[in-house]
């Protein structure tokens, strides 16, 4: 209906430009009989007819400005709704020209104070409005060059990183990598420095600087730094990745490792990716790295890359299981947990399956599927660093309660119940040890919601019968005669 509205107004626009013009290319035929009948001059006459078909074509040019330039073909360009504002000053200013024009070659009238009023309108209007105008022609400059389009992201001034939701024409809204909404005016913009990290494509070139001592060889070091670059995970390269040695410094040599990935979302995920990868290959060719030997007066200056036991270590005091045990008891288990790796979508155990085993999350987070207790649904439970699944096909040997999967790529550390005999066997005190610790989560577990509040003695009591004649019921027929003698005293 709108289309068929503006075809109605070009259609009568255009019926009374060529009416016009043809009266005006009459001249004597049509305004000598209407000169005599109105009693006015014949140049007056076609003075008029001459202005009302130039008045008629600056209407009929102003509506094409309008219509279809600055809400057609400059909305169409841009993929969005231009202000009417915008509009309504180009046609005013289109207009006034004609008029202008009109008064200085149909009537021969100076119009030098009618531009210069004009102007000087024009002036205090355009100051007034001097930064949303602005504003608005930025954002027609953005939507039409597009230096960067919805979705890309971008670095502003190296001040403001993050991915571009909407573009309108007064501001742009960037999303920042920790979920902050920023509106940035399309003002500030026009003199900025943008750095738009999705062209020409999504491939990123990031890099990593590693400072190893003097006494590891330049070739070692290299081989050392690829390797471990091309052994990261959880990302994709695309290109070969290159080590070189950039400087030497008084604590040692500075190597970059530079690598390419297939998109620059994923470049915190690949650098950590990265280095975590170098760190595991240094301390696998027990490389070692510098101690700021401007930091140091009497001390060592030089400093190992952790060893993998005391991480191991650390994940078994930190779970909830063991939380509570002594050091003793933690190195015992963390000496006998077997490291295993998944890949993302894999099967850590399956349900029914007679694995007896615990399963620690080193790194990673898996995921499990089972009925709720009234078995009236299905209920996803989560596991990441520190949490563990497993306790009953361990303790009371009984099948795995459900299929767990990896969600992304997994490290667990598994302790399975021939390792558990040998715990029992050198140690036949860790049985009430763990029992104890088993009563408090149970307790907990059942009573997560009373926050402060202490589990009565006869309730852990209680607990802890019911889970040492568990252990010992599945274990004391496998420990020898002087342990069960022990355990039973």
């Amino acid at each position: 209906m709108q289309q068929d509205g503006f075809v109605k107004i070009y259609s009568r626009l255009a019926i009374g430009i060529v009416v016009l013009g043809a009266l005006a290319l009459m001249d004597t035929l049509f305004t000598g009989p209407l000169a005599f009948v109105t009693g006015w001059s014949d140049v007056t006459l076609g003075q008029w007819i001459a202005a009302a078909f130039a008045f008629a074509l600056t209407l009929l040019i102003t509506r094409v400005v309008k219509r279809e330039i600055i809400h057609g073909w400059l909305e169409r360009r841009s993929g969005k709704q231009v202000p009417q504002l915008i509009g309504s000053i180009i046609s005013g200013l289109v207009m006034f020209i004609g008029i202008c024009l009109i008064l200085a070659l149909v009537f021969k009238r100076d119009i030098t104070a009618l531009v210069a009023t004009g102007g000087a309108s024009a002036m205090i209007i355009g100051i007034a409005v001097r930064d949303i105008i602005l504003a608005l022609f930025t954002g027609i400059l953005l939507n039409v060059e597009r230096p960067f389009k919805v979705g890309d992201m971008i670095k502003i001034n190296d001040k403001i990183v993050g991915k571009v939701e909407r573009i309108t024409w007064r501001t742009t809204v960037v999303q920042t990598r920790a979920n902050d909404i920023i509106y940035v005016p399309n003002l500030s913009l026009a003199n900025a420095v943008i750095l738009n990290q999705a062209q020409p494509d999504s491939r990123s070139k990031r890099a990593v600087e590693v400072l190893i001592d003097y006494d590891t060889s330049v070739e070692s070091a290299e081989r050392i730094l690829y390797a471990a670059v091309l052994g990261a995970t959880g990302f994709k390269q695309v290109a070969a990745p290159s080590v070189f040695a950039r400087r030497m410094e008084r604590d040692g040599v500075v190597y970059e490792v530079a690598f390419t990935i297939a998109d620059y979302m994923e470049d915190k995920k690949s650098e950590h990716a990265v280095i975590k990868s170098i760190l595991k290959c240094m301390r696998d060719a027990e490389i070692t790295v510098s101690f700021p030997k401007s930091e140091v007066i009497h001390s060592e200056r030089r400093v190992h890359i952790a060893n993998r036991s005391l991480d191991v270590f650390r994940l078994v005091q930190q779970c909830r299981l063991f939380r509570n045990l002594p050091d003793e008891a933690t190195h015992r288990i963390s000496k006998v947990v077997v490291e295993r790796h998944f890949a993302a979508g894999a099967t850590i155990v399956q349900a029914s399956e007679r694995r007896h085993a615990i399963f620690i999350i080193g790194e990673g987070m898996a995921k499990r599927t089972l009925s709720n207790r009234d078995g009236s649904r299905l209920v996803q439970e989560r596991f990441i660093a520190t949490e563990f699944f497993g306790r009953s096909s361990l303790f009371a040997c009984q099948p795995q309660a459900a299929n767990v999967l990896a969600e992304t790529a997994v490290l667990a550390y598994e302790l399975d119940r021939a390792a558990l005999e040998k715990l029992f066997e050198e140690t036949p005190e860790l049985i009430n040890t763990l029992a104890k610790a088993l009563s408090y989560l149970s307790w907990n577990e059942a009573h997560a919601g009373d926050v402060g509040v202490e589990p009565p003695p006869e309730a852990i009591g209680r607990l802890f019968n019911l889970y040492r004649g568990q252990i010992e019921a599945n274990y004391a027929e496998r420990l020898t005669p002087a342990v069960a003698l022990l355990n039973a005293a």
